[in-house]
């Protein structure tokens, strides 16, 4: 518990953990041998005073505020015929309804904006941790590049990605994302997260793939990645598109700093596109172009944060210390098109952390050429 007002921060353990997670703890020790300074809180206290604690806190306010995990727990109220099912399926929901229960005359509300904004900003000691996870995702990425060949099955760069990053780290952030063809569509690559083969299948001379993936080191999470050409070589139309996409990444990675609305940042980067759009010279560049420029041609061109996990909330205003990946993605004429990097925002600037990778199409193919 931390508690704001009185500026304390207790924790509550049981006298001895239930049977049923005693096997995955075995070393936790019990509340009265616990020391409060190897948990970093000022108290350790039993469970058994966790109430009486919370009594004797709210006894003396007039309104009181508490906030709890949100989780996986819906934003709004409760009370809905369907809440006991909730409550079964998702601790968080139970723990939310078991705290307004205990307590119905204080508002509880989820600490998900206050959790948002403390882990997207990173200390000095995580960004040198991040530091390191964009070093060696950024290596996994080069070492993968010789993987690719028409004929070849995605998972063949798969297993590149995972040996270079359990080499280099504790191993992949998640299960990567080679996505050739028609995988590569939005929101196809989502369905691998159901699929035991993750999509596999043979990629095919002509197609481009999304080559999404990360490291970990240390509880840390990387993501990179860039749209490839399966063969090595772009077609002209492809390599058009591959520019514009850089060319618009670049316009929003140059108002990235202290302070910049994330919306501005998208924003920035269409801006870009429209500038370029009559001067373009491939009908699939002139159609990526309009579509990227249309209400509703781009559901999933993004920013997030990167942290504990490889895709993390972002408030709506970027501040120095966070780390965050900007990520066009769009599709066109059945063709999926992306970038990504992982960026530390800094007061006046954009910082890339995962450097030295290819961006236009000619450097791609040139990265291709020397595998």
């Amino acid at each position: 518990m931390l508690d704001g007002g009185a500026k304390h921060a207790e924790l509550f353990l049981p006298s001895q953990l239930p049977q049923s997670v005693r096997f995955f703890a075995p070393r936790q020790p019990p509340a009265a041998r616990a020391r409060a300074d190897s948990f970093h809180v000022d108290h350790v206290s039993d469970w058994r005073e966790f109430a009486s604690y919370v009594d004797t806190r709210l006894a003396s306010k007039r309104r009181a505020v508490i906030r709890v995990d949100g989780g996986a727990a819906p934003a709004g109220s409760l009370g809905t015929p369907l809440d006991s099912l909730a409550t079964l399926e998702n601790p968080f929901v139970a723990w939310r309804r078991a705290i307004q229960l205990r307590w119905p005359s204080v508002e509880v509300r989820t600490d998900r904006d206050i959790a948002t904004f403390v882990r997207s900003v990173k200390d000095a000691d995580e960004i040198a941790s991040l530091r390191r996870v964009a070093e060696a995702s950024a290596q996994a990425f080069r070492a993968s590049l010789p993987r690719f060949s028409p004929g070849r099955h995605q998972r063949d760069v798969e297993a590149a990605v995972v040996e270079a990053c359990t080499r280099l780290g504790d191993g992949p952030s998640f299960w990567p994302w080679v996505m050739s063809g028609p995988n590569a569509v939005f929101p196809t690559p989502f369905t691998s997260l159901t699929d035991v083969h993750n999509l596999d299948r043979r990629m095919r001379d002509g197609e481009v793939a999304r080559l999404d993936l990360g490291c970990a080191i240390g509880h840390y999470m990387g993501d990179v990645g860039r749209t490839v050409p399966v063969s090595g070589h772009f077609t002209r139309d492809q390599a058009e598109v591959i520019d514009l996409v850089v060319a618009a990444y670049r316009a929003g990675v140059s108002v990235i700093h202290d302070g910049t609305p994330v919306s501005e940042v998208i924003k920035a980067s269409l801006a870009e596109v429209a500038r370029r759009q009559n001067s373009l010279q491939s009908p699939l560049a002139r159609t990526a172009a309009s579509t990227i420029l249309r209400s509703d041609g781009i559901p999933f061109w993004q920013l997030h944060g990167v942290g504990l996990d490889s895709a993390e909330p972002l408030p709506d205003t970027l501040r120095a210390g966070m780390v965050i990946a900007y990520e066009p993605i769009f599709s066109v004429d059945g063709q999926g098109f992306y970038m990504e990097d992982m960026i530390l925002v800094t007061r006046a600037a954009a910082e890339i952390l995962t450097k030295n990778l290819p961006y236009s199409a000619a450097e791609i193919e040139r990265a291709m050429q020397r595998r």
